[in-house]
């Protein structure tokens, strides 16, 4: 089952104060492709204990954001990643630093999209 998993900036249409100046770039900035890692993942750790990553559609597409995104950061930052090994290790871990990107930047969204 591939997964290929995206960190995205989305575009802002709101006046955020910033100063003048090009616009960050919209889109895709980062991006993994996992072949199971991320179910095994849920299996080690317990689909109970990552509700927000078990709810990840692996047939279609799926979108993060805002308050989403904090709650999969919360359950991940509660768990014990040290059971994890290599690829289901190396996924979790950057989806970890993605949120904890997501959470500084309201612009950014993690995507995720099934075959």
């Amino acid at each position: 089952m591939t997964l290929v998993i995206e960190l995205r900036r989305g575009v802002s249409t709101a006046r955020t104060g910033r100063k003048a100046g090009p616009r960050p770039a919209a889109g895709a900035l980062e991006r993994i492709v996992v072949d199971g890692e991320l179910w095994a993942a849920l299996e080690t750790l317990g689909r109970h204990r990552l509700p927000t990553l078990a709810d990840v559609d692996p047939y279609g597409e799926t979108l993060l954001r805002g308050e989403a995104v904090h709650h999969m950061v919360r359950e991940l930052e509660g768990s014990d990643l040290a059971r994890l090994r290599g690829a289901e290790s190396q996924a979790v871990s950057t989806l970890l630093a993605w949120g904890l990107r997501c959470r500084s930047d309201r612009e950014l969204r993690i995507a995720f999209s099934g075959d």
